[in-house]
């Protein structure tokens, strides 16, 4: 490894090409980096989504199974008021 002070007024070298270079890769990095939470952050979003359209189904068969009951007790309640009735 040399360890020798770099000679920065080294005519073959243009220290702005090599920032630049090391600019454009970072950049680069960052936009690879960017792509990957991008498409993390949607498949979140689409399972959130689905997790979302299954509590909706969830809530509609409750309630559907709470309007059938309902309506059950209503119509065993009318029965038992008649059975009372014809005791009597």
């Amino acid at each position: 490894m040399n360890m020798s002070p770099k000679n920065n007024d080294d005519p073959s070298e243009n220290p702005r090409n090599n920032v630049e270079d090391a600019d454009i890769q970072e950049m680069e990095a960052v936009n690879d980096s960017l792509d990957e939470l991008s498409s993390a952050l949607d498949f979140f979003e689409q399972r959130t989504d689905n997790i979302i359209e299954q509590l909706k189904e969830l809530l509609h068969s409750n309630r559907e199974i709470r309007q059938e009951l309902a309506l059950e007790n209503a119509t065993s309640g009318v029965d038992n008021l008649n059975v009372q009735e014809k005791d009597t």
